[in-house]
């Protein structure tokens, strides 16, 4: 039996995943300097997926009975644009690295795969997809501006690093909003079409 998410359960979630992300991320790249992959831009895509993917796993296994595709779609999601980059920088070819664009694309392969995820509980969720690309591009906002507030010559010291992590803080809080939302309206209703009819897992 599926069970009803509330939009403030999900934002917490995922706003924990996010600043556990931060750590996991940092100890890929620690990793990855280790083997001599340093510098690999995968492994925050990889990070961030997976601090996001575990935390809302944890919940949404309370819907579809398992967390780990929830988890794998986060991470590996997350990670494939940012793995184009790394793959274009290694062949030499001449593709500017955005970080913004490779946040959006990741959220919007992450929305697609987890939408699938969802709909054979829910029937129509391409609301989902919508919601995390969108969601993830505005977290991604917050990362943009937090490098605005680094490069800053007035935000230095204790007031600018503060500074630096609130606003990185805040794009777990997007995101979680964002998506809670959606999530919430999905599990209202369990198993039920737009048109009223029941729906079940096949």
């Amino acid at each position: 039996m599926n069970h009803g998410v509330s939009a403030g359960r999900w934002m917490r979630a995922t706003w924990a995943g996010w600043l556990i992300g931060i750590p996991i991320t940092i100890l890929l790249a620690i990793a990855g300097e280790a083997v001599g992959g340093g510098g690999l831009q995968f492994l925050v895509g990889a990070g961030m997926g997976a601090g996001v993917g575990l935390m809302q796993g944890r919940i949404i296994k309370g819907v579809t009975g398992e967390s780990v595709r929830w988890l794998l779609s986060s991470m590996i999601g997350l990670s494939i644009p940012f793995l184009f980059t790394d793959v274009a920088r290694l062949a030499v070819w001449d593709i500017p690295y955005s970080l913004y664009v490779c946040i959006l694309v990741g959220g919007l392969i992450v929305g697609v795969w987890q939408a699938r995820i969802l709909r054979p509980y829910f029937g129509n969720s391409g609301a989902w997809t919508a919601a995390c690309a969108l969601g993830w591009s505005l977290a991604a906002g917050s990362a943009a501006v937090s490098d605005l507030l680094f490069q800053s010559k007035s935000m230095r010291g204790i007031p600018g690093a503060l500074a630096y992590l609130g606003v990185i803080a805040a794009g777990g809080l997007i995101l979680g909003a964002v998506t809670g939302v959606v999530i919430a309206r999905l599990t209202r209703h369990p198993g039920m079409e737009d048109n009223g009819t029941l729906h079940t897992p096949n």
